[in-house]
């Protein structure tokens, strides 16, 4: 049974034609209602989720506290101890999406585990206040390596998060351990390369998933309140790669803005190998990341470059 907290987050779009208009942020408590505001409609939503994972492959759904107009891009990451379970998702729909633990040998299966989320309906849009630019798409991937173009110009190379939406490999529903896992690497400002890799005793799979892709403009704010609301908290984001290269061990990573209950995304940004990114001690002020790889091979040695991207929480946010 999913316990969903009281940690969500809207991003809205303002409805001026094919224009996006500024974000904003609003707080929202313990699941209480908020007040429609007149024309924006939703176009993403994150929130936080600690969940039981002792029955391994067993899927928990996820409601949207708002529907979407459209199928979103969802990316979960799992947050808490720093022996982090992998997620996967599947049956990503307007209304929610569904996910199960995978991949947890060695796991402490006693406690429940926390994991956050983000969901963006696919196009481009704007962060007011910063300028910062944000894409969300779709691509059909397999083990083979392909280019993705982004619609949208950015004006550096994006941050780029993906995860796929699906999960349509035998074994999946029978509590198997296995994962699969997109590898990219950004290789400029207009696109990425893709592949998937897949985890434990998949690793031969040649089904096609979809994954879905999040690429932010490098930067930091602080997010607007809608018009009208200015009375209304504020919140903070920040999209970076980590300093320096990181390897297997811990790396602590220091936030450049003090947050109230942060929600934060990473990824690895160019690795060929089976690799995910744990997060562990997430506070105000920093948190725990590093790769990990798949067991028993080499590439633990291998230094990767982790993009990063921190929320408020507990906001509403406007285009």
């Amino acid at each position: 049974m999913v316990r969903e907290q009281s940690r969500r987050r809207f991003l809205q779009l303002a409805a001026a034609g094919a224009t996006s208009v500024g974000i904003s942020s609003v707080a929202s408590r313990k699941s209480r209602a908020v007040p429609a505001i007149e024309g924006p409609s939703v176009i993403g939503q994150t929130g936080t989720i600690v969940a039981s994972h002792s029955t391994p492959g067993q899927w928990q759904r996820v409601n949207f506290e708002t529907p979407f107009a459209l199928t979103p891009v969802v990316i979960m990451q799992p947050v808490g101890t720093r022996d982090s379970v992998p997620v996967s998702i599947r049956k990503v729909t307007r209304r929610g999406f569904e996910f199960t633990f995978t991949g947890q040998n060695g796991y402490r299966k006693d406690e429940p585990a926390r994991v956050s989320y983000l969901a963006v309906a696919r196009g481009v849009h704007e962060l007011s206040g910063s300028l910062i630019n944000a894409e969300a798409g779709f691509v059909a991937a397999d083990t083979s390596l392909q280019t993705v173009s982004f619609d949208h110009s950015f004006a550096e190379r994006p941050i780029v998060f993906a995860q796929s939406q699906t999960h349509s490999h035998q074994g999946a529903a029978a509590g198997s351990e296995q994962s699969i896992t997109p590898q990219i690497d950004v290789t400029g400002s207009d696109q990425f390369s893709v592949r998937l890799q897949a985890r434990g005793q998949h690793q031969r799979f040649k089904q096609s998933e979809t994954v879905g892709y999040l690429a932010f403009e490098p930067g930091s704010g602080v997010l607007d309140p809608p018009m009208g609301a200015s009375n209304q908290l504020l919140g903070r984001f920040e999209i970076a790669t980590a300093q320096k290269s990181v390897m297997d061990p811990w790396h602590q990573l220091v936030f450049e803005h003090t947050y109230d209950q942060p929600i934060l995304l990473a990824g690895v940004q160019t690795s060929p190998d089976a690799v995910s990114t744990r997060v562990a001690n997430l506070n105000s002020e920093n948190a725990a990341i590093r790769p990990a790889h798949e067991p028993n091979t080499d590439a633990s040695d291998i230094p990767e470059h982790i993009g990063y991207a921190v929320f408020e929480n507990e906001h509403l946010l406007y285009v």
